[in-house]
């Protein structure tokens, strides 16, 4: 086997990320929230319309501005004036899952939003690797 699939399989078998830190409360996360359609962020008010139609979840949000890339904002409406959740119990699976790292977060540079209490790390350890290439 060559020496790039055995890392490959080395890698698979370890988690290569892992979430530290705690809750702020800052209410960044609600006030910051990009949609994926498909493959693509909502960039266009109408596509988050047509949404709204196709699934009653997206009324819980409203467009709150873009980024500088274009790509809509939404901001939680359950979002109360002290930064915590005014809907707490039954607050919906995105909010429930927030900060879960996913596949494409580390792709986009693995960042948290600013003032976040969360960080992301490696837990890769290349020494590790190389040991386990000769076992």
């Amino acid at each position: 086997m060559n020496i790039t699939k055995r890392i490959k399989q080395i890698l698979k078998k370890t988690p290569r990320f892992i979430l530290k830190g705690s809750c702020k409360k800052c209410g960044n996360c609600c006030r910051n929230i990009t949609f994926i359609v498909g493959k693509e962020y909502l960039r266009h008010e109408k596509e988050f319309e047509n949404l709204k139609t196709l699934d009653s979840k997206y009324n819980n949000f409203f467009i709150s501005g873009r980024d500088e890339d274009g790509i809509l904002l939404f901001t939680c409406r359950s979002l109360g004036d002290d930064n915590l959740c005014s809907n707490y119990a039954l607050r919906s699976l995105y909010c429930r899952l927030y900060p879960k790292i996913m596949r494409k977060h580390i792709r986009a540079g693995a960042e948290m939003l600013e003032g976040c209490g969360y960080y992301i790390e490696s837990n890769v350890n290349f020494e590790e690797i190389l040991k386990n290439l000769h076992s």
